[in-house]
């Protein structure tokens, strides 16, 4: 009989091989998600790398002001440099999304290009490229300091095309002093008055930053008139600071 049911009722003893696994590990695996491998980053690629010519770089350019020893090391003519204010030199750059590089004389030798037209568009890109606009520089409201929006490498720059900022020009100019990359800092001369506040400020500002920074630019403070920047000499004494100014600038306020 049992072998009749057996043949006849093959539901009674089942003809499976028992599946070790349990039903709680089977629902497990089951509802395993297979892991997905992680998205690539993308990685920009500029395009001087698939171009060549000037026109692959010349959307690059730019015009960056460095300290005057900061080049010492290098060949003299190795880059296209040029003194376009005392105690600093502007040097042409390739201003790439990711970073900033000299533009090496060699490299451009094959392009056609004078250096002044070089330096004519490294100029025209920076205008271009960093809109600004003129705010009080933070934490020192009282002394009526101005600076220029932007966090960027080329913020000192702008004194390479300053006459588009007429906010920063007083009756009688102004103070401009750039002590590290990363600190542009103006002062309009409307009188006498006005000198000494921003003389008596800038001084200690600019010495102990310039010391302080590691990506120092200049010490100088100038006084800017009508495209033209001077040098105000200026010492720290141990009760007291001087400085001396320009003759066409005391004249104009005494």
């Amino acid at each position: 009989m049992k072998g009749f049911l057996k043949k006849y009722l093959g539901f009674i003893y089942s003809t499976k091989e028992t599946d070790p696994v349990s039903s709680t590990e089977r629902a497990a695996i089951e509802n395993t998600v297979e892991p997905q491998q992680p998205e690539t980053p993308y990685v920009f690629k500029s395009a001087v790398e698939e171009e060549e010519g000037y026109e692959a770089f010349a959307r690059y350019l730019s015009l960056r002001i460095l300290n005057k020893s900061s080049l010492e090391s290098f060949p003299e003519d190795a880059f296209f440099v040029r003194e376009s204010l005392d105690d600093t030199i502007t040097i042409i750059v390739l201003d790439y999304p990711a970073s900033i590089e000299h533009l090496v004389r060699a490299n451009a030798a094959d392009w056609d290009k004078t250096e002044e037209e070089l330096y004519e568009r490294a100029l025209k890109n920076i205008q271009e490229t960093y809109h600004r606009v003129v705010v009080p520089y933070e934490g020192h409201p009282q002394a009526g300091m101005l600076t220029l929006t932007g966090d960027d490498a080329f913020k000192t720059s702008a004194v390479l095309y300053l006459e588009e900022y007429p906010a920063l020009q007083g009756t009688h100019g102004a103070l401009v002093a750039l002590p590290d990359k990363d600190t542009f800092i103006c002062k309009t001369i409307e009188d006498d008055i006005s000198l000494e506040v921003g003389m008596q400020f800038l001084v200690h500002f600019t010495d102990e930053t310039f010391y302080a920074s590691e990506s120092k630019i200049s010490k100088q403070i100038y006084w800017y008139l009508n495209g033209e920047f001077t040098i105000i000499p200026y010492s720290i004494g141990i009760e007291r600071m001087t400085y001396t100014l320009p003759f066409e600038l005391e004249d104009r306020l005494y």
